[in-house]
This record gives structure tokens, C-alpha cells and sequence, in this order.
């Protein structure tokens, strides 16, 4: 008995080696709950295995299994430690505690290498037994999609760590983790960098996924963004997103690549299609729920795209500014300029030309000339051809009749629009 136990340590020690040198794991020590409340030691056993499920719903995140670290349930122990002892490079950990009907979750995530709090919250909640699985239908999707989605704590961590590798010297794995960088920044140089490390990825390896999915994003972004660093990068990234779903079926990185390809090639019927197969395989994923939604938007599902990205932002707390694009178009649309203004700031993506622009067009409506002709001063120095280039890009998203809305936004800004004689001669005729 004694050398089984000691066979078993020794084949924990040798799968967390093989762990430490793939990198990346993630593992979910067992909460803990030290109390005599036998409802709220099973809601910590509930939360620990639901937190797991949920993370194994993101194809790109290493997640080791609960079984794993049931070991840990009743220790004291060094995040660090157990991160060695696992072969992990992140461990995440939580506790309960109760005072009265007062319930407190803690939370928080740790890169086991360095011993950096990555992330921490902590959730306060009134509790009885009949709501033991509310809650967890509550809390578990919050921190599943706050540490897990494209923008939460994980990917950014893991992005960050191989964002100086070379395109050549980063695995498959890697590049995927690369590519996360560019929704974070949004410029052309950082899609050029993880696009190269992507095309060697799915030459390396050809059935993976993700690193298809991937490349397919970012090659319909330089179509949208109107980057023009290739040619036809929306045939090459539909061409890549169909080559994500025959690799893996089930894979909602794979459908939310396919469906933004379907939605610029105005194939709206199939872009819903694919839009509602992405969010039911991970309802947990902040990121491609807030984006579909607004693409359902410009497609005229209004209530459907405004409920997705409502739900986005109940997912994740903190998520970026731009999940609120949805709001200023929605209330821009029905004429509430005052609203829309007010969604606009909180755009917030610095460097980007769209929060300039959303603010910029909402004052022209407005007719506050002094604060909109400082938002178009900060548009046009990141967009110097906007003028000259607004039709043509922003045609690629949404209706004729609400991009002339926005376009009216503008001129009252002072925007002098190339190309308005011809369109002023057209409607004429």
C-alpha cells in the first residue's frame, strides 16, 4: 500500500513535469469552506467543478482536471507550491465564509511562476439552502468569462508572456496566444505580427483549430478595420473559419470566426445561423457574445443583438469599452443623441478611431460645435482619409440609411465629406 501510494506521487510528479514544460496549465484548487454548513460545503465542491467545466469551454485554455488537485481539499498550502508540485502556471483558489444569511465568495488567480495576484474579487450574496444552485448558475459564468474570454485576466497574461518571441520561434499554441494581443491594441502592425505567426501555425499544424479560427479573425478584421495589408483577406478568412469548423466541429472559436466571415460577405441568414451555434457552445464567453451581438445589430436584429450584449456585460464586469458600441448605435439610431453621447465616452479605446468618431457625431446632432469639433480633431488624427474613406469603410457593416444618419452627425461636426456633391447629385435624381 505504501509503494502504491508512493507510485501515485511519483506519477503526479511526472504529469506535472510534462505540464510544466507544455506551460500554460491552469488549475482550480477545491474552495474551501471550513464551517459545519453541510449546504455550503457542497455549494464549494459545486463551485470548484462548475469553475472547471466552464474553463474547459475555452479550446485554448489548459485546464487540469479537478481530480487533479483533490489532494489539496483539506491543506493549507503555498499557491507556488502546489503550482510546482502541479505543473501549472496559474492556480486559482477560493473561499466561504458566512455571517447570518451574508454569504462571501472569495476569489482570486496567481501565476504560480512569479507569485503575482493576476486577479481577486470577492462576491457577497444572501444565502439560503433552496439557493445553493442559483448561485452557482449566478457566479460561476462571471468568473468564468471575466478570467477566461479573449480580453479576461488569462489570455491577456498568457498573450503578454510570448508577445516578444518571433513569429518562427513561437509553437502553434503560442501563436494562438499571440494573436489575443491584437483585440487589445487594434492597429495594423500588431495584426501583421500575430497574423505571421499564425499562417506558420496552421502550416505546422494543419488540423488545429483554433489556430485557424484565429487566423480567420484577424484576417476579416483587416477587412473591416480597412487595413489593406493583403489582398482579399475576407475570401482568406472565410476560406480559414470553414477550415476551423471541418477541423473541429464543436469548437465555438471555430463558428464566432465563421460567423463574422458570413456577416461582411452579407450572407446574413447563414451569420445568424453561425452566431447562434457560437453562443450556445460557450453561453460563458463574454467576448464573442458582446461582438456577435452588435453585428446582429447592424444586421437589424436589434432585440436579439442588444439581449447578447447585455448578457456580455453581466459576464464580465470588466470588460472593454468597446462592448457599448451596440448602445450608441441603438440610441443614436432613434434620434437620443444625448444617450448615444453618453455610450460613446464610455467606448473608451484609446488609439482607436471609433470613440472620436461615435462623439464627434453625437455633439454635430447636438449641435455643440465647440466639443465636436475636438472630437473630429482627435478622429482625424488617427484617421487622417476618414473624409475621404468614411463611405466606403463603414458600407461594409450596417445599412445605407443609418450610415447616412451617422454621415449627417458628421458634416454637422464640420466634416467635409469627399465624394457628398455626387451623393447630393444621386438622391436629386
Amino acid at each position: 500500500m505504501v509503494r502504491a501510494k508512493a507510485d501515485r506521487a511519483k506519477s503526479g510528479k511526472d504529469a506535472g513535469a510534462v505540464r510544466a514544460d507544455e506551460g500554460f496549465w491552469v488549475a482550480v484548487l477545491p474552495f474551501k469552506y471550513s464551517g459545519s454548513n453541510s449546504d455550503l460545503t457542497a455549494l464549494a465542491e459545486g463551485l470548484s467543478e462548475d469553475i472547471v467545466t466552464g474553463l474547459s469551454r475555452f479550446s485554448y485554455l489548459r485546464v487540469i482536471a479537478l481530480s487533479s488537485t483533490a489532494r489539496f481539499k483539506n491543506e493549507a498550502l503555498d499557491v507556488r507550491s502546489a503550482g510546482k508540485e502541479l505543473g501549472v502556471r496559474y492556480v486559482m483558489e477560493g473561499s466561504l465564509r458566512q455571517a447570518g444569511t451574508k454569504l462571501r465568495l472569495a476569489v482570486q488567480l496567481v501565476d504560480a511562476v512569479s507569485g503575482a495576484h493576476l486577479w481577486a474579487e470577492n462576491y457577497e450574496r444572501s444565502f439560503s439552502p433552496e439557493t445553493v444552485f442559483e448561485l452557482q448558475d449566478e457566479l460561476v459564468p462571471r468568473i468564468v468569462s471575466t478570467v477566461a474570454d479573449m480580453n479576461g485576466v488569462l489570455p491577456r497574461s498568457m498573450s503578454e508572456v510570448v508577445r516578444s518571441r518571433t513569429p518562427e520561434k513561437l509553437s502553434p499554441y503560442e501563436a494562438v496566444l499571440r494573436s489575443f494581443g491584437y483585440f487589445e491594441r487594434v492597429t495594423a502592425e500588431e495584426l501583421a505580427a500575430a497574423r505571421s505567426g499564425l499562417e506558420l501555425a496552421v502550416q505546422k499544424a494543419p488540423a488545429y483549430a483554433d489556430a485557424w479560427a484565429m487566423l480567420a479573425l484577424l484576417c476579416v478584421q483587416e477587412h473591416a478595420q480597412g487595413f489593406n495589408l493583403q489582398a482579399n483577406p475576407l475570401t482568406n478568412g472565410a476560406t480559414a473559419a470553414r477550415r476551423a469548423v471541418e477541423a473541429a466541429p464543436s469548437n465555438h472559436l471555430a463558428y464566432f470566426s465563421l460567423a463574422q466571415a458570413l456577416f461582411f460577405q452579407k450572407e446574413f441568414q447563414a451569420f445568424r445561423n453561425a452566431a447562434e451555434r457560437a453562443v450556445a457552445l460557450n453561453p460563458m464567453d463574454s467576448n464573442s457574445i458582446a461582438f456577435l451581438g452588435d453585428l446582429l445589430t447592424w444586421a437589424g436584429d436589434w432585440d436579439r443583438g442588444l439581449a447578447l450584449t447585455g448578457r456580455a456585460k453581466q459576464l464580465n464586469p470588466h470588460h472593454p469599452g468597446w462592448y457599448w458600441i451596440a448602445d450608441f448605435y441603438n440610441a443614436y439610431r432613434q434620434g437620443d443623441y444625448r444617450g448615444a453621447l453618453r455610450f460613446a465616452h464610455k467606448v473608451n479605446m484609446p488609439g482607436h478611431w471609433f470613440a472620436p468618431a461615435a462623439i464627434a457625431a453625437a455633439y454635430g446632432q447636438l449641435r455643440e460645435l465647440g466639443a465636436a469639433t475636438k472630437a473630429l480633431q482627435d478622429l482625424l488624427k488617427l484617421r487622417p482619409d476618414f473624409a475621404a474613406t468614411v463611405r466606403k469603410e463603414m458600407e461594409k457593416w450596417g445599412p445605407p440609411e443609418f450610415l447616412e444618419q451617422l454621415i449627417d452627425g458628421w458634416r454637422k461636426a464640420g466634416l467635409e465629406i469627399v465624394g457628398e456633391e455626387d451623393t447630393a447629385d444621386r438622391s436629386a435624381l
